[in-house]
């Protein structure tokens, strides 16, 4: 028992080491150069199967160095999808259904939440839904290290234990991914990562 949470201790100080690096190369990244990645993968994402074969987006709301996806709420909304977005309440995230970026207002850790409106459920139509998340670093069999408080984990685990699969897509910058990253057996993979070069998927990765 001793010896796995040595391992575990320094499985988590190592993800906290390599997070610390990757977002410092993120933030280093110029205004206009973000931008203008941020744009080629919501362009990309448009043109992807498993978007236009969604009728409901739970994505995040960029802080700080994300990948924007203001945009991608926009247009996903003027294609008549329905659009989720994570409120912080407690230790667990709740999405709320927005109808505009108006609906949003500065919550957890200044990060723009919804303030109310229906909330996503499974019943709401999971097996058409589409979950874009964040994320500090990345891999190339599609681990994730998130920002250390295990929201997304906890909310995909609890979807799954309603029954609940959503279709995962992490967007990032292509500096966020490495070959390799530490992983622990609570850490959920996206299925799917986008980049501003590439389409990687658990099995196979697609270049454009």
């Amino acid at each position: 028992m001793e010896r796995k949470w040595a391992e575990s201790e320094m499985t988590a100080e190592k993800k906290k080491w390599i997070r610390k690096r990757i977002l410092e190369q993120r933030d280093a990244i110029p205004e206009k150069e973000r931008a203008e990645k941020s744009r080629k993968i919501t362009e990309a994402l448009w043109t992807m199967p498993f978007y236009r074969e969604s009728d409901v987006i739970l994505t995040y709301v960029n802080h700080r160095s994300e990948v924007n996806t203001t945009d991608l709420v926009n247009k996903a909304l003027a294609d008549g999808k329905q659009v989720f977005a994570p409120k912080v309440c407690g230790e667990t995230l709740v999405f709320y259904r927005i109808e505009d970026m108006n609906d949003l207002k500065e919550g957890y850790r200044g990060i723009r939440e919804p303030v109310s409106g229906p909330v996503f459920c499974p019943e709401t139509g999971a097996e058409h839904a589409l979950m874009l998340m964040p994320g500090a670093v990345f891999d190339e069999g599609c681990h994730r290290i998130g920002y250390g408080k295990g929201y997304y984990d906890r909310y995909l685990k609890w979807m799954a234990e309603e029954g609940a699969i959503l279709r995962t897509l992490a967007l990032c910058f292509e500096c966020q991914v490495l070959p390799e990253i530490p992983s622990e057996r609570h850490d959920i993979r996206p299925q799917m990562i986008l980049t501003e070069r590439k389409l990687r998927q658990t099995h196979k990765t697609a270049a454009f």
